[in-house]
């Protein structure tokens, strides 16, 4: 936002609130329903230009604008259709162009113990929201499949340490990141491959130690029948992989145009090391965030993001960003 203020999604009250540049809070906009300015679910909020920001309501089928002040501009509804019956924006173009997965995953077959990953198809909308174009399907995240024991059903978890695919759009880009291996693919607005980035690096290797820490995060405050449940689940489900994914399920595209991918860490760890890329590819260097912070947006001078606190209270903090290139 303009003057160094910022928005915060408050999902579970279905509001923006506004803040300025020092933190202190303005105004707050929106709420629960289908009408002009509310939302029926607040899944995600990004800015859009200099002036304005995007916010998604995934179970609308429609996204909504509003201005650095709150003030409600316009609604554009996604049109579902046979292809992509539950639109889920993932990014948006300089254009107001929308890039989009599908919301829902399909299940079948026979039940044997297994680790899988499917296709997952992205599309483009139009700046109306009025035409979705399929612009290519890419390797989702990575599963393991298992059988419950009842009535042969099948249940279905994240891999531990597994692999995943995920996406960013910026200008008339976007960007396809599977971190199978070290490579990060920028594509045209129709699909076609325009650029690989790549950086080199040995995965770190899965040691017991971080399968035990794993396993004792999924256990910590769960009741003891969960428990049971969840250790049988360990036992049964496919090994780990040997190493970490090649980078983190994280990127972002800064206000600069420069791509951030968060390197691998062992779980536990609470800082986070980002690398960053100027849209031609070229590695800028590394930026160590501060511990425990998960990062959601970074601009010119800055980079805005969560943390708790000892009480497991959320607090969005921003913090000065220098650049020296």
């Amino acid at each position: 936002m303009t003057g160094g203020g910022f928005v915060v999604a408050n999902a579970g009250r279905y509001e923006l609130l506004f803040y300025d540049g020092d933190g202190r809070f303005m105004r707050r906009a929106g709420r629960r329903g289908g009408g002009p300015g509310e939302f029926l679910s607040l899944e995600w909020v990004t800015r859009y230009g200099p002036d304005s920001i995007l916010t998604v309501d995934v179970r609308a089928h429609r996204v909504s604008y509003f201005d650095n002040d709150g003030n409600f501009g316009r609604s554009v509804r996604l049109e579902p259709s046979a292809q992509i019956p539950f639109p889920r924006p993932v990014g948006v173009f300089a254009d107001g162009g929308l890039l989009a997965t599908q919301g829902t995953f399909s299940l079948g077959g026979d039940p044997p113990i297994r680790a899988l990953r499917t296709q997952v198809p992205l599309f483009r909308y139009e700046p109306d929201g009025s035409t979705a174009t399929l612009v290519g399907s890419f390797q989702g995240p990575e599963w393991v499949v298992v059988p419950t024991g009842r009535m042969r059903s099948l249940e279905r978890r994240r891999r531990p340490f597994g692999r995943e695919t995920v996406f960013a759009a910026a200008g008339d880009r976007f960007y396809v990141a599977d971190n199978e291996t070290y490579e990060i693919r920028a594509y045209t607005l129709a699909g076609r491959l325009m650029q690989v980035i790549r950086k080199s690096g040995t995965p770190l290797p899965v040691e017991d130690s971080d399968i035990r820490v794993y396993e004792d995060s999924a256990l910590a405050g769960a009741d003891a029948f969960t428990q049971a449940q969840l250790r049988l689940l360990f036992d049964s489900q496919p090994p780990a992989p040997q190493t970490y994914p090649a980078y983190a399920p994280d990127i972002l595209v800064d206000s600069d145009m420069n791509l951030w991918v968060r390197e691998s860490s062992r779980l536990g760890d609470e800082r986070s090391k980002w690398s960053v890329f100027t849209d031609e590819g070229e590695l800028l260097g590394e930026v160590d965030m501060p511990p425990g912070l998960r990062v959601l947006d970074i601009g010119t001078d800055y980079v805005l993001g969560l943390q708790r606190d000892e009480l497991d209270v959320e607090y969005i903090q921003k913090y000065p960003l220098r650049r020296t290139y």
